[in-house]
Order: structure tokens, then C-alpha cells, then sequence
């Protein structure tokens, strides 16, 4: 199912509720800073929220979040935005609103937090930039043959933008940590996040490998096995109700959802 090409990339049509939550609470944040002061040197909201170098120092844990939602310029906010926009709204029906928002904040902390451990004293960071970042990784995860135009204009395979762009951050924050590498670490960082949570989502047989080697995660007993009885998808009758009832999880939660056996009988239901 992930590796069909998806459809309805962009337009007001195919707009979900989180990518447009997080769309109007950007744009209303900047509006909001903008009216404080409107050089952003002395924004209000900017000084507040932004990410600071070092900021284990006084403890400022919620920075991490908070600085996602500021920008510095009109066209900082729309590179951001308009790339949200574009490519978001796939992968929230494709994972579900409650994964998205995973996704996005978690790409976003963490690349906050790869920008902070490059970053010079005094120095802070704004944007949604690393949260983008993964969401477009885990754009690139989920249908990596999906054809995108890159810069509007030029026909690029979503795996070959996506492996690109890692490259070109990775370079970037290797040899010019002291200029623009420090910001180019939280796109790098961002975009694995989401490259990694997507590949997570999408190969759940390989996470519940590595889980049985990590202390603690091992799951123990037969308990979370289920007996024919129990289990209400029989492998060998499918009926309409367990169609609806696969279909009706997929429609409020994403594919992301699926169990492996959910999917296995998905797959023989579409095929006749």
C-alpha cells in the first residue's frame, strides 16, 4: 500500500485538519509577533521562544518546542508553509493526525537539538525548517517513487530529492560549522527523524525484531498472542464486516495503524 503513488499532492481540496491547524497557527503566530515590533531583532515572541544555544544551562526545555512556531522573515514563514502544505497533507492521510503531529514535533525537537549542540554561546534558533524537513523524509520513506518537481520545474523521484537533500546538510555541516552549517544541522537532523519514524511505521515486523534485543522491551510470555477464537480477523473467512472495519480504522487513523495481519487481509481482500 505505501509504495503506490499518492494522490491529491496540493490544492485547498486536499488540505487535512492538522497540516491546517499548523498552517494558520504559524502564519497567526508571525502576524501576532509582527505587531510587537516589526524589526525581529526585538520581536517580543521571538525573544521568548526562540531556541538559545546552551539551553540546558537554565533548563529551558520548552524552547525546543516553542522555537518551531517562530520565524524570522515573511519568506521564511512561506518556504516553510507552502512545503507543509504541499507535501503534509499526504503523509497525515497516509499516517493518521495523531501520528503527523508525532512526526512533525518530533522532527522538530530534534532537530532543535542537533542545531543546539553546534551552536556558538548567544546565538538562537526560529522556524519549523527541521519539523518540514521530516515530513518531507518521511514523504520520501513512504513513497519514495512518487515523482515531485523540485523548484516547481524539474521532475525529481521523491527518494532521489530526499537522499539529495541529507547529502547536501550533511556537507554543509561538516564544513561550515560556524556559518551556515549550525542551521543546516537542524534540517539534517529533522529530515532523518523523519526518514526513520516513516521506515518504523512502515516495517513494523523489523521494529518488533529489534525490540526483543533492547532490556525491557522484550516482551515476555505468550500473552500477546491471540488464539483463532479471539482474534476477530479469521485468515481464512474475511467478511464484509472485517472490510469495513479495516477500511473505518484506515479513515481515522492512517495505514500507519494497520497491524501486519490487517494489512495481510487487506491485501487478499483487494485482490479478489
Amino acid at each position: 500500500m505505501f509504495e503506490q503513488s499518492p494522490r491529491n499532492i496540493g490544492g485547498i481540496a486536499a488540505i487535512t485538519p492538522s497540516v491546517k491547524f499548523l498552517l494558520i497557527l504559524n502564519v497567526a503566530v508571525y502576524i501576532l509577533d509582527s505587531f510587537t515590533n516589526p524589526d525581529p531583532q526585538y520581536r517580543t515572541l521571538a525573544n521568548i521562544f526562540a531556541l538559545r544555544a546552551h539551553w540546558w544551562e537554565n533548563l529551558q526545555f520548552l524552547q525546543l518546542f516553542t522555537y518551531m512556531f517562530i520565524h524570522g522573515s515573511v519568506s521564511h514563514l512561506l518556504l516553510n508553509m507552502v512545503s507543509l502544505f504541499f507535501i503534509g497533507p499526504t503523509v497525515e492521510r497516509t499516517v493518521g493526525s495523531y501520528r503527523f503531529f508525532i512526526l512533525y514535533y518530533l522532527s522538530g525537537i530534534l532537530g532543535g537539538l542537533g542545531w543546539s549542540l553546534l551552536a556558538d554561546p548567544g546565538t538562537s534558533c526560529v522556524g519549523a525548517s527541521g519539523a518540514v524537513m521530516g515530513i518531507l523524509g518521511a514523504f520520501g520513506a513512504l513513497y519514495p517513487q512518487a515523482q515531485l518537481l523540485l523548484w516547481f520545474i524539474l521532475p525529481v523521484r521523491a527518494w532521489v530529492l530526499v537522499i539529495g537533500l541529507i547529502l547536501w546538510e550533511l556537507f554543509e555541516t561538516v564544513t561550515k560549522q560556524h556559518t551556515g552549517g549550525i542551521a543546516n544541522a537542524a534540517h539534517l537532523v529533522g529530515a532523518i527523524a523523519g526518514v526513520s519514524y516513516a521506515l518504523a511505521l512502515k516495517n513494523p515486523q523489523v521494529v518488533q525484531r529489534i525490540r526483543q534485543y533492547i532490556p525491557g522491551l522484550k516482551q515476555k510470555g505468550p500473552a500477546c498472542r491471540t488464539s483463532r477464537k479471539s482474534n476477530p480477523y479469521q485468515p481464512d473467512r474475511l467478511t464484509p464486516e472485517d472490510i469495513d472495519r479495516i477500511l473505518d480504522k484506515i479513515g481515522k487513523e492512517g495505514m500507519g495503524a494497520l497491524t501486519p495481519r490487517e494489512r495481510e487481509l487487506l491485501k487478499r481482500a483487494t485482490r479478489g
